[in-house]
């Protein structure tokens, strides 16, 4: 008999035994709901896979906005200088054929504070190219007068971050706000964590397994130093010390939740605004006929 099994059968057994000594509907819902929870977690797997090979000369400079510059007008134009790495083309890696590939090919990953990233991928009508390219697009929202901090590097077409020492950019700016009041605990010189992948809906065809990937700023992992939790549907399931991508195996169709939290050398949350991420995602079920909705 297998684990998921025996576990199984534990559970119907509980259940019955609830059902005998109480006619509660309300412990016998609570018991089935446990073990609907429970039974949905059963062989879900999160192994590290090597990180995909990179380029030496990838470098990215965020030119706009400026360090705590006060914006003052919409859209927010942010502007970008990408150098070492093609946009809009698939990535030339098996990793392609094992997770959910993008159709739109590599790109930039932006967050602003801590909203869900947005992509840019390639300008319609201008060639792929791996030489120095200016960037310029516009925040797809409205954003709240005040403090905000934005974080943005390159990803493969399936969404692992590049995460070379120039890969990587974060900055402080202001929207409509002369006083430039600090409102958010983020200080872009100590350990933060930024939440990748996975984000959005995964076709069932291209969901088993999905990435799981992070970017760490100013602190390094370890099993005896920082540590990243990591928590399935609101339940801690592994403990990650090694900064690499990793494979989620196993989510039944539905909405999951994947929760990441850094912590420090003692196990404590480290401070800051970026520390704990969590996401929704879903998996479609297998005769959905609906497309991915990854941003």
């Amino acid at each position: 008999m297998t684990r998921y099994m025996r576990i199984k059968c534990l559970f119907f057994t509980c259940l019955q035994i609830f059902a005998k000594l109480s006619c509660s509907f309300q412990v016998i819902g609570w018991v089935a709901a446990w073990l609907v929870l429970i039974g949905s977690l059963v062989g879900v797997e999160v192994v590290p896979v090597k990180p995909t090979p990179e380029e030496k000369d990838v470098t990215l400079r965020l030119i706009f906005p400026q360090p705590y510059e006060n914006k003052r007008k919409t859209p927010i134009n942010i502007q970008l200088r990408l150098q070492g790495l093609a946009l809009g083309i698939v990535s030339p890696f098996s990793r392609a054929n094992e997770i959910y590939n993008s159709p739109d090919g590599q790109g930039l990953h932006v967050i602003i504070d801590d909203r869900p990233y947005f992509t840019y991928s390639h300008p319609s009508g201008m060639r792929a190219s791996s030489e120095d390219q200016l960037l310029s697009f516009s925040v797809p929202f409205t954003l709240a007068s005040g403090m905000h901090v934005i974080r943005c590097f390159p990803v493969r077409s399936y969404g692992e971050s590049l995460k070379g020492k120039n890969c990587f950019k974060a900055e402080i700016f202001y929207f409509q706000d002369r006083k430039r009041l600090d409102t958010l605990p983020f200080d872009r010189f100590k350990p933060y964590l930024t939440y990748n992948e996975p984000q959005g809906s995964y076709p069932a065809h291209r969901s088993d397994p999905i990435l799981l990937d992070f970017y760490l700023s100013n602190c390094s992992l370890s099993a005896n130093g920082y540590k990243v939790k990591l928590f399935i549907d609101g339940r801690e399931h592994s403990m990650l010390t090694s900064w690499v991508p990793y494979y989620i195996k196993g989510l039944s169709s539905g909405k999951h939740t994947i929760r990441l939290e850094l912590l420090d050398e003692r196990g404590q949350v480290v401070p800051g605004s970026f520390n704990v991420a969590e996401r929704e995602i879903v998996i479609e079920p297998p005769s959905s006929s609906s497309t991915s909705t990854k941003s």
